[in-house]
């Protein structure tokens, strides 16, 4: 009964972030758990198959990085997938992320390698950027968690950050697809393992659209099939359209605004959902 009165009970609507952040990137067990995901090359769910990422590297590269000594920020790196390939091109760089298990297999991969790489497992919008970066890259969608007012306070760091012409690249999801995971239908599902727990689970989703606040937001109950105990978790993101982007960009002091349809800059490499934006110091 506690159970079913404490989810009959819950917030309807729930307000933009007010139950969390986000998914729990940070805690130990579920950093594993999403490390597997971000290695499978079974799907492009966590992060793509290596041989996407390669493409994705041979363009930015190619059209952002002007010497071989240029300097690369990567923020929410995951485990480093993009900055390992970087640092075999001669790149110098940072990857910085909020989860352990991904940080700490990046740091074992750049040890195994003899690769000097630094990488930091740190919340981006405390954490420092330090300078003389010719490139910041903020991949996969990661720019639409975080309020309006983080972002941007993370734009200014990165654009402090940058070298005069230095550019940032970042991957963003669409207005349209935001608003379109907030209007999907509840549902639940039950799963022996999953990304949530290692147990034997049901997994209950509820989704919403605040037309007001142009924000999406999924509420996680995870209800452990042994003890009954219930674990909550929230996400919000944030939709902007090409205009918002643009406006924000700009507000940081940002020029040169210019989207992309993919990181190939290739159409037929699009993933629905997402844009690419790019900027220049």
């Amino acid at each position: 009964m506690k159970i079913i009165n404490e989810i009959i009970k819950r917030a309807m609507p729930p307000k933009p972030w007010a139950e969390g952040d986000n998914i729990p990137w940070n805690e130990p067990a579920f950093s594993e758990r999403m490390l597997k995901e971000h290695l499978s090359q079974e799907h492009d769910l966590a992060s793509r198959r290596m041989k996407i990422i390669d493409k994705h590297i041979k363009w930015i590269s190619g059209n952002f990085l002007p010497k071989k000594s240029s300097q690369v920020l990567d923020l929410c790196c995951g485990p480093g997938l993009y900055s390992y390939r970087l640092i075999q091109k001669g790149y110098k760089c940072l990857g910085i992320d909020y989860s352990p298990a991904s940080i700490n297999y990046a740091l074992k991969q750049a040890k195994r390698a003899k690769y000097s790489i630094e990488y930091k497992n740190e919340d981006i919008r405390k954490s420092t950027f330090g300078t003389a970066y010719d490139l910041a890259m903020i991949i996969y969608g990661e720019f639409n968690v975080f309020r309006r007012e983080d972002i941007k306070e993370v734009l200014t760091k990165v654009y402090d950050a940058l070298v005069p012409g230095g550019y940032i690249i970042s991957e963003c999801h669409t207005y349209d697809c935001v608003k379109k995971r907030g209007l999907e239908s509840a549902a639940w599902r039950s799963f022996d393992t999953g990304l949530f727990s290692d147990k034997p689970h049901l997994l209950l989703q509820e989704h919403f659209w605040d037309e007001a606040s142009e924000t999406s937001t999924v509420r996680y109950y995870v209800i452990d099939a042994k003890s009954n105990s219930v674990t909550r978790y929230a996400s919000t993101m944030q939709a902007y359209t090409k205009k918002d982007y643009k406006a924000l960009m700009k507000e940081c002091g940002y020029k040169k605004v210019e989207f992309y349809p993919s990181l190939t800059g290739q159409e037929k490499d699009k993933q629905e959902g997402l844009l690419v934006l790019t900027a220049k110091k």
